[in-house]
């Protein structure tokens, strides 16, 4: 596959069929190396899905999931699974419902490893 540019922006992905269509895209590792999921409706749930998904990513650089409604926890599960991942340079996750000061400060790798 040689797609880069994943965006569902403003979409209505939040369905389990598209998060499963969106885990199987990134399991494969494709060259995709931006994905775009900014007010999808995505939940929680769905970002638990993703994240096992990107843990065995090595293309992925940028992940936006802004204006989703997400809580601390999915934040802290992106960072956990992110936090070894080299190729990662942008996460985009503002609009959130985020209120834990370790979630709303800059993403910062080093601070999720060995957790």
């Amino acid at each position: 596959s040689t797609l880069q540019f994943l965006s569902l922006a403003s979409t209505c992905c939040g369905n389990v069929q598209v998060i499963m269509m969106i885990c199987a895209l990134l399991l494969r590792d494709t060259v995709l190396s931006h994905l775009n999921l900014n007010s999808t409706g995505l939940s929680d749930d769905g970002v638990t899905l993703i994240s096992e998904s990107l843990a065995h990513n090595t293309n992925l650089t940028s992940l936006c999931m802004s204006g989703n409604g997400l809580e601390d926890g999915s934040a802290h599960e992106i960072a956990v699974t992110l936090a070894d991942k080299n190729s990662i340079q942008h996460i985009d996750l503002s609009n959130n419902n985020l209120t834990s000061t370790e979630c709303t400060c800059s993403y910062n790798p080093a601070r999720y490893r060995d957790r």
